[in-house]
């Protein structure tokens, strides 16, 4: 077929008269072969073009467009998790500062596609179902991830075509993705999956196209390589789980090249280039890529926000506002006389055993003239003294004295007298006057540690016990002076050598629910570091009059200027710590095996009207089939396998080695997508399995491609094949139209239309 196409390329040409010759060339990026003839200047047609477009895949690509694009603003309302990114995007837009545990890239987008719609931030909604406010370009923001979504089917066609496989199945694979309820319906709304599987497929793409190029560092070669790296990387920026497409991608390549090795008739400069490239592209371009988002997430994010007491005190004073307004001002250093407020560095959990986390609530080392119960429920005995807490609030019993042990002056000396690393200090509690104290006595709800309270009796003029050691954790030298925001200390009790820490735990009703403070002989380690984040000096006096000191270094009225790298770093750790979606309990919750066959479902939506609403719901044909393919598949390669190791070779060796290598990018990938939320300690959902989708349907297809080749000398099973090609088409398509009432809530179905469509008794579909 290709060369009668060549020869009436070649035969107009000759027709024409101008001598010219068609050269053929094949656009895999379009699925198009198109034809070129130089025709001599003086003809005035330096050129002429023939195109033959794939009108298969035109047709799948402009479905896709239409279906994803359809009604976007329907509902006018809050669907799922828009919730949460419609608000981040309006934060960018005002350049207020929140946190989130997924990278900013897909924020990023909306946040874009808002300020060109005219978008200026300007939201206030708090429930799913809520209106947006008339001043949200909701259509605008959803187009977004639905044009990028719709070209998901485009993306996978190719990649069938580009794997070698036959135009029939790229065209059933791109088929399947685009009947799929729940790949559309996560594509229609503000969400990130949709964002992140285009990345992720655009990625696949284009390394198939970069393995598949015989010219060597050609500009092509350049291109596609490094525009494989780029996407991998854009696809981790979305959501961390697209990390493993870059792994994917990464771990192929690298094997590629210790094949390629083995090819002697290249030159050593040569492969030393080609592990260049690869290292560019893989690994440099990503690194780079990664850290200009957040570059630009953190310049964006300029002002105080909702979530700054999720970050550190030096973090809070580099916003504009919030912190900042409170510390601009305080004295840089501290000082024997001080008072001083003390926050730990990470926030800690409310509830029973929880542990400090980036995404738990801030607490202040505080006391209040409350004493220790004489005995806890367990029977053991207390000291009785006065509590010692961490509090979640900022509060008057937050304030404490640094005082010098060998002084009995709470007053600042004219010039103060600065605390270094390593010096002696006692710490005063503000209003009640007692002094910081630890000894052996266990703690209330931690007993291997020991128990912090303030003594009772306490007077400045008694002789100096309650001793802590200063110790600047990142310090540049053993002479550090003590800082204001800036400085992480531990304070260590001279006489027990314990830390001071928070356990993260909450007292019951006597400690008026506030955190576990003790004291702990493991020195190193988080739940032991503090910093100072409110700071004035007492007044001093002089000539019998109380006056200001005026020699003392202050905070600018600036906010506190943090680089950039200390910025990403806190940031990161936050990100990877956090428990903001720490395991709780949620209706449509669901775990790993009940995701391969759509077991669950998850309502996003539902009209406070009628029974119109949306839910999260795969194509059960499409998910069921495409799951038993991939076990299929490994089955095909272990019986392969052992054929093999028996010098049983049924296949061409060429034909083996695609189809294994097809069986490392589609199954390897689908179960590295998969395989990790086995372990993962947090509240799941289905839409997490949806970077898996595209994997098995791709799987599915590489199966049945391979299968049909082996099969099309036997014209009884080839001809099952196909019909059982259109058997899964057709029960794809008639799953698509029967849960398209729950895909675009294009009506409000009755109540028996409703159990009629409760095909699995796992479902649960809502009512009025």
């Amino acid at each position: 077929m290709e060369n009668e196409r060549i020869q009436q390329a070649q035969s107009l040409v000759r027709e024409q008269g101008d001598g010219a010759s068609a050269v053929p060339q094949r656009s895999s990026l379009a699925g198009e072969e198109s034809y070129s003839t130089n025709t001599p200047s003086r003809q005035g047609k330096p050129f002429t073009f023939h195109a033959e477009v794939d009108l298969v895949q035109l047709l799948l690509t402009l479905t896709s467009i239409v279906t994803r694009t359809w009604r976007l603003g329907w509902p006018r309302a809050v669907v799922f998790d828009e919730l949460h990114f419609s608000k981040f995007s309006a934060l960018y837009l005002r350049n207020t500062f929140f946190f989130d545990v997924h990278p900013p890239l897909g924020k990023l987008l909306l946040a874009l596609a808002g300020q060109y719609a005219g978008f200026e931030g300007t939201i206030n909604v708090e429930r799913i179902g809520q209106e947006f406010p008339a001043t949200v370009p909701v259509e605008m923001m959803r187009a977004c991830p639905a044009i990028l979504g719709s070209l998901i089917v485009p993306l996978v066609y190719q990649i069938c075509v580009e794997s070698g496989m036959s135009r029939h199945s790229a065209a059933l694979a791109a088929t399947l993705v685009l009947l799929d309820n729940a790949l559309l319906v996560q594509t229609r709304f503000m969400l990130m999956e949709g964002i992140l599987i285009f990345f992720s497929m655009l990625a696949i793409l284009a390394f198939l196209k970069f393995r598949n190029n015989s010219r060597e560092f050609s500009v092509q070669w350049w291109f596609w390589l490094c525009l494989c790296g780029l996407s991998a990387t854009c696809s981790l920026s979305v959501k961390y789980i697209g990390g493993f497409t870059l792994l994917l991608l990464v771990v192929l390549a690298a094997r590629d090249f210790w094949v390629l090795l083995e090819d002697r008739s290249k030159s050593e400069f040569t492969m030393v280039k080609h592990m260049f490239g690869r290292l560019v592209a893989m690994v440099i371009i990503p690194v780079l890529t990664y850290l200009a988002l957040f570059y630009i997430h953190l310049s964006i994010l300029w002002k105080a926000g909702p979530h700054d007491n999720i970050m550190t005190s030096a973090f809070q004073a580099s916003l504009e506002g919030g912190l900042a307004t409170l510390t601009k001002g305080q004295p840089v250093e501290i000082s024997f006389g001080s008072q001083i407020t003390l926050r730990h560095t990470e926030n800690v959990g409310l509830g029973v055993g929880a542990a400090p986390t980036a995404g738990g609530h801030p607490c202040w080392l505080h006391s209040h003239a409350h004493m220790y119960p004489v005995r806890y429920p367990d029977q053991r005995g207390s000291s009785h003294q006065q509590q010692v807490t961490c509090y979640v609030f900022k509060d008057i019993n937050n304030w404490w004295l640094v005082k010098h042990p060998g002084r009995q002056s709470l007053m600042v000396d004219d010039p103060p007298v600065v605390v270094k690393h390593g010096d002696i200090i006692q710490l005063v509690h503000g209003i009640t006057s007692r002094a910081l104290n630890t000894h052996d006595v266990a703690a209330p709800l931690t007993p291997n540690n020991q128990e912090v309270s303030c003594y009772i009796n306490y007077n400045v003029s008694m002789p100096a016990q309650d001793l802590w050691r200063v110790d600047i954790v990142n310090r540049e030298s053993d002479k550090q002076t003590w800082q204001t925001i800036k400085s992480q200390v531990r304070l260590v009790h001279v006489n027990t050598s314990t830390a001071l820490k928070t356990t993260g735990r909450q007292l019951p009703e006597w400690g008026f629910h506030q955190i576990e403070v003790s004291a702990d002989r493991l020195i190193q380690q988080r739940a032991t570091v503090w910093n100072v984040e409110e700071h004035r000096y007492t007044t001093v006096h002089k000539d019998g009059q109380e006056v200001d000191l005026q020699q003392a270094e202050l905070i600018p009225l600036q906010p506190t200027r943090l680089s950039f790298w200390a910025k990403l770093y806190e940031l990161q750790m936050k990100m990877l710590i956090s428990t903001q979606d720490a395991k709780l309990e949620h209706k449509y919750s669901s775990g790993p095996w009940d995701w391969p066959f759509s077991k669950r479902n998850i309502a996003y939506w539902m009209s406070p009207a009628d029974n119109s609403q949306i839910h999260l719901l795969g194509n059960l044909s499409v998910w069921v089939t495409s799951a038993f393919a991939v076990v299929c598949y490994i089955i095909l390669i272990v019986c392969y396998l052992l054929r093999r190791q028996r010098a049983l070779f049924d296949i061409p060796e060429d034909q083996w080695q695609h189809i294994l290598f097809l069986g490392e990018l589609f199954v390897g990938g689908y179960f590295l997508h998969y395989v990790p939320f086995f372990i993962c300690e947090r509240t799941l959902f289905l839409h997490h399995y949806l970077p898996c989708v595209p994997f098995k349907i791709l799987a599915l297809t590489a199966l049945g491609d391979h299968i049909s080749t082996v099969a099309s000398r036997n014209s009884v099973l080839f001809h099952f094949i196909k019909f059982g090609t259109v058997v899964l088409v057709s029960a794809a398509l008639h799953n698509f139209l029967s849960l398209g009432v729950f895909t675009f809530a294009s009506h409000a179905p009755s109540v028996q239309q409703i159990k009629d469509l409760t095909w699995l008794q796992t479902w649960d579909f809502l009512h009025h």
